[in-house]
């Protein structure tokens, strides 16, 4: 009896369960509709549910879409509306075999409606019916729409990138901006929003809709769409309120907010749709483009522009070599809080110039921001003693290669025109004594002199040359432009180091032989004036021929090279300690000349690397009489018949004072001559490629 009242009370509380009024108002289009067996049903048998003509031709196949459950339609957000609702024509059964598709605008979302008529998506749909441009159903579903905050929503946070990548990734026409359309799919996928929705699941991340909206989606050209130049801070501002804010007052934002439609925004920097972090190396070393396509017009009138004179700085060339620990622009002027020169909360016043440049060279004093980020050399505005330094260097540089590139080539067709006559010179290396040239110390002098300069070059060549393709190429060989840097800096302690050992064995030379035997004799190095009439009776050789002249212990070449060298060591080497130390040399003297020491360090190695690579390589190894390469100075010795070919008058002079026993040594053994004629065939192939490197970047090829 008990059980019997339970049953009556539970058949009672089922019976008193309310029913919505559009379930049952639905209960006669689910009769047919909630059977499964209605996306097979054979086309006779389901003509017999329409009313449509005899003649009307049914579509063949399976229709999924036919089937529609009332758990389907409770679950929607349209389980308060009947299907009659939307499918009008349905009032009436058995109604037509194709019905008109419903209209979401026609009683309930005309406000939406009014957005989409505007959109890009409408306008396709209107003019190319069959393209596929997305109506209602595509994107929410037909009767088992969610809220977008369901996790199971095509409209879902996590769900609509891949809704709109759909689509987007079949459309064959490229963008209005000429990109392909599925690129932007691939390049959103591996932003820093695409990875934080797809991989990380934050449905804070910015997504499709977030950006273009939903329903009023307009091209970036339409001034009313979300993503329009001039509404793009806005629209990313919805999300980043605080960068927001700052780039409003910014000189970026209030050009702007005139009405500056070239004005960077956003996307100008950062992309739309491949948005990096700001902290990666990539976005770190591309930055300086993106400031430099609108930073493209000259400083002076025929000068460089900002994006060129930064390129030009030791920060620039740095950072072309792939460095993120060299300044970029947003390092000195900031990123979103940029604001002009003049302004004293600007990080380039002068109030805070110190503190800018304190950021990365902790220390920096006022003298020290006194240094030029912008200096343009080229021409005399803004900076004429930087200019004229650079223009003595064009001068100087000319000049040499001028005089002695001629001085090479006439020599060359001198030889080759002996060689041809009388045949090659041979001289005995192998069996005969040979004529001491250079002492031990001589010769690690000249040793360390060869790996201490041939190392600064080629870790200091890619710096100078940062714009060229093979420059960090160079600089990855030794491990990056960093690596590159601290090598650089051994190497310039080891040509410090072979000059004081030099200055040491001149000292004890004076000490042994006397101040004026060693400075003041036939066999010193200070220029003479017989330099001037070796030179006049070199270049009559090369023009009228004759007799070769001979020559005493140097000659004159010999001594430009030792005095360039000494010259050199000392210029390089300033400039180099001053741009090394540059904290504690800014308490000496002005920052604007770390300016001047960069052009001088720059154009000084540029000379003495060119010209030992050339011009030396040929007077000492590559004319005829020494081709492939001169021994000597490797084994210290050189066959008596060439001493006295060579080193006539000094041959003389030795003969003269009896000393000539005194300089006999045996010969060098042939294998100590292959090791240097090997060693110098490699140092002179670096050498010139190197030379082949540096003329290609100055004609521009590469």
């Amino acid at each position: 009896m008990a059980a019997m009242a339970l049953l009556a009370v539970g058949a009672g509380s089922l019976r008193a369960a309310p029913v919505s009024d559009a379930v049952i108002a639905n209960k006669r289009c689910i009769d047919c509709h909630g059977q499964r067996k209605i996306i097979d049903l054979p086309i006779e048998e389901r003509r017999t549910m329409l009313d449509a003509p005899p003649d009307y031709q049914l579509e063949v196949g399976p229709r999924e879409g036919l089937y529609v459950t009332a758990k389907h339609l409770g679950e929607s957000v349209h389980k308060g509306v009947t299907c009659v609702e939307c499918h009008t024509e349905a009032e009436k059964l058995p109604h037509a075999p194709k019905l008109a598709p419903p209209s979401c605008a026609a009683s309930c979302h005309d406000d939406v409606a009014v957005k989409y008529n505007l959109s890009t998506h409408a306008e396709v749909a209107a003019e190319k019916p069959d393209a596929g441009a997305p109506l209602c159903v595509t994107c929410h579903g037909g009767h088992s729409i969610k809220p977008k905050s369901d996790r199971t929503a095509r409209t879902y946070p996590l769900n609509v990138i891949n809704l709109c990548a759909d689509c987007h990734q079949q459309h064959k026409a490229p963008t209005p901006s000429g990109h392909e359309s599925g690129e932007f799919i691939a390049t959103y996928l591996e932003s820093v929003h695409g990875k934080a929705v797809a991989e990380a699941g934050l449905i804070v991340a910015a997504t499709c809709v977030d950006c273009h909206h939903a329903h009023d989606v307009l091209p970036a050209a339409n001034p009313e769409s979300s993503v329009s130049r001039m509404n793009v801070p806005l629209t990313c501002g919805r999300c980043h309120v605080g960068i927001e804010d700052i780039y409003k007052d910014s000189v970026h934002g209030q050009k702007l907010a005139a009405g500056d439609e070239k004005a960077p925004v956003c996307t100008s920097c950062h992309t739309a749709h491949g948005i990096t972090r700001a902290s990666e190396p990539a976005f770190k070393l591309d930055i300086i483009n993106e400031c430099g396509d609108c930073h493209d017009k000259p400083i002076h009138e025929g000068g460089l522009s900002l994006y060129e004179t930064y390129r030009n700085s030791y920060h620039g060339q740095v950072t072309a070599l792939g460095s993120t620990r060299g300044a970029k622009c947003s390092d000195c002027h900031g990123a979103h809080d940029i604001l002009p020169e003049s302004n004293p909360a600007s990080r380039v016043s002068p109030q805070r110039r110190a503190e800018t440049c304190g950021s990365c060279h902790p220390g920096a004093s006022a003298s020290f921001a006194q240094f030029m980020p912008h200096a343009d050399y080229t021409v005399p505005d803004g900076f004429p003693l930087l200019h004229y330094v650079w223009l003595y260097f064009m001068v100087v540089i000319s000049s040499t290669f001028a005089f002695f590139g001629m001085h090479s080539v006439f020599w060359a067709i001198r030889s080759t025109i002996i060689r041809i006559k009388h045949g090659k010179h041979k001289h005995d290396h192998d069996t005969k004594p040979g004529i001491r040239r250079f002492q031990t110390l001589d010769r690690v002098n000249h040793a360390l002199m060869v790996v201490s300069f041939f190392g600064l070059t080629l870790t200091g060549m890619p710096l100078f040359f940062s714009d060229q393709p093979w420059a960090q190429t160079m600089a990855n060989l030794f491990g990056g432009a960093h690596s590159a840097g601290v090598l650089h800096r051994v190497f310039a302690i080891m040509l410090i180091a072979n000059f004081v050992i030099h200055i040491y064995n001149v000292i004890s030379r004076i000490r042994k032989y006397g101040i004026k035997s060693t400075l003041f004799s036939s066999s010193t190095l200070l220029p003479r004036p017989r330099d001037l009439t070796d030179m006049l009776a070199m270049l009559k050789w090369f023009f009228v021929g004759g007799k070769q002249p001979t020559f005493s212990r140097w000659t004159y070449w010999e001594k430009f090279d030792y005095w360039a060298e000494i010259f050199g060591t000392f210029v390089i080497g300033g400039s180099g300690i001053m741009l090394w130390f540059p904290n504690f040399c800014a308490q000496i003297m002005p920052g604007w000349m770390f300016n001047i020491a960069t052009v001088v360090h720059g154009y000084e190695a540029l000379l003495a690397v060119g010209f030992i690579f050339t011009i030396h390589f040929f007077n000492a190894n590559l004319r005829p009489e020494k081709f492939p390469v001169d021994t000597v100075i490797f084994t210290g010795h050189m066959p008596e018949e060439e001493f006295i070919h060579e080193r006539g008058d000094e041959y003389a002079e030795v003969v003269k004072a009896g000393q000539l026993d005194s300089l006999r040594v045996p010969p060098t053994p042939a294998w100590k001559r292959r090791i240097a004629i090997v060693a110098g065939v490699i140092a002179m192939a670096i050498g010139i490629t190197m030379v082949a490197l540096i003329v290609l970047a100055g004609l521009k090829v590469l």
